[in-house]
C-alpha cells in the first residue's frame, strides 16, 4: 500500500511542478504566420531567355525534339544528318518485325527452372512472354514464341521472325 502513493508521486510529480505554457499573444502569432507565408510563397525566378524549365513536361518534350535525337536506324532506311528518313510507302508487318529484330540484341541467355530465358537489360522474358518495344516512335508488343540456345523467335500479330542471339 505504501508503494502506490510513492509511485503516483513519482509519476504525477513532474506534471504538477511543470510551469503552465503561456498562450502567445495574437500580434506575435500573426507576425510568425506572415513570416511563414512569406517563406512558403512561390517565387517566379524569371529564367533567362532561351532557358528551358526542366520541371515542365512540355518543355522537356521541346528540348528532346530540339536536339534532333533520332531512333535507331533500321535496315532499309537512310540516315541524313541527325534524323532518320523512313522508307517511302507502306511497310508490311514482316518488314517491321525484321527491322525490330535486327536492332533487338539480348544481353543474356540462361535456363531457370527448366525454362530458357532471354535478358534484355533489366527485363527477363521467357518463351511465350510479351516484350514491349518502342521502334521509330511507335510502341509494339512482340511475343517471344521460342528460345533456343542459339536463336529466338519473335511474333508480331501473325508474322514470325527468327534471329540469332548474338
Amino acid at each position: 500500500m505504501k508503494t502506490l502513493p510513492r509511485f503516483l508521486l513519482l509519476l504525477l510529480g513532474p506534471l504538477c511542478l511543470a510551469e503552465a505554457q503561456e498562450v502567445v499573444s495574437p500580434a506575435k502569432r500573426q507576425a510568425s504566420i506572415s513570416a511563414a507565408e512569406q517563406l512558403l510563397s512561390t517565387k517566379d525566378t524569371g529564367l533567362p531567355a532561351g532557358t528551358i524549365n526542366p520541371f515542365r513536361p512540355e518543355a522537356f518534350a521541346e528540348a528532346v525534339a530540339g536536339t534532333g535525337r533520332a531512333g535507331v536506324a533500321s535496315p532499309g532506311t537512310e540516315t541524313t544528318g541527325t534524323t532518320v528518313a523512313h522508307p517511302a510507302g507502306p511497310r508490311t508487318e514482316r518488314d517491321i518485325l525484321a527491322a525490330i529484330a535486327a536492332v533487338l540484341k539480348p544481353s543474356g541467355y540462361f535456363v531457370f527452372g527448366g525454362q530458357p530465358t532471354l535478358v534484355f537489360g533489366q527485363k527477363r522474358v521467357k518463351a511465350g512472354g510479351p516484350l514491349t518495344i518502342t521502334f521509330e516512335g511507335t510502341e509494339y508488343t512482340l511475343e517471344v514464341t521460342a528460345i533456343n540456345r542459339t536463336n529466338f523467335t519473335l511474333r508480331l500479330n501473325r508474322e514470325e521472325f527468327t534471329r540469332p542471339i548474338k
